[in-house]
């Protein structure tokens, strides 16, 4: 979805609309809900932190207009209420009980056999990076957000977050290539393609 579409049903949800909150949901609340589990570590929590999210949306509707990033707004009202809930007294949460959600450019379909074993080993990969590298990497590669709206998110300089992107991507990239025995982005013969998520930024 485009700023300006995201903007318009701001506006649209303002003057009350239904049909563009429904439309918003839609949109967003898989990717707040894989958001939230990076923070939460549970898939439970984080879908009851985004419908809450949504329906104080829903009643703060008159003052969404002044919105000037509707998108960073949404990750960061859902970055604050993970907090709010990490600060409550509560279970311990097992640490295992998380969502890869790795996004390899393949979700519209299924993924050739001979790409299955390689995928397992970006997704472990992925979950062994640090946690603030790991949440950037997932917002930037998976959510489509850009350096400077991840930077707003987390609060955090632009410097930083393109960084700790370089740092992620070319420790992933080291792991495939340990694992396919040559660099992903070589020419050869194999007949393997370059994972488009190891393309680096800097």
């Amino acid at each position: 979805m485009q700023p300006t579409s995201i903007e318009a049903l701001f506006r649209q949800i303002g003057q009350g609309q239904k049909e563009a909150f429904n439309q918003l949901f839609y949109h967003y609340y898989e990717r707040l809900v894989r958001f939230a589990v990076q923070y939460v570590k549970q898939q439970e929590p984080a879908e009851e932190i985004v419908s809450s999210l949504f329906v104080q949306l829903w009643q703060k509707k008159d003052r969404l207009a002044a919105v000037r990033s509707p998108e960073v707004y949404l990750f960061v009202a859902a970055r604050n209420s993970c907090l709010n809930y990490l600060r409550r007294p509560q279970k311990t949460v097992p640490l295992g009980d998380r969502q890869p959600g790795l996004a390899t450019g393949s979700e519209a379909g299924v993924a050739p056999a001979e790409y299955k074993e390689l995928e397992a080993v970006v997704i472990a990969a992925v979950e062994r990076l640090p946690e603030q590298r790991q949440l950037i990497f997932r917002l930037i590669r998976e959510e489509g957000l850009k350096a400077k709206e991840v930077a707003a998110i987390l609060s955090l300089s632009v410097r930083t977050v393109e960084n700790q992107l370089y740092k992620a991507v070319k420790s992933l990239a080291a792991t495939v290539s340990s694992y396919l025995g040559y660099h992903p982005r070589e020419k050869r013969s194999r007949g393997a393609g370059t994972l488009t998520f190891l393309k680096a930024d800097k």
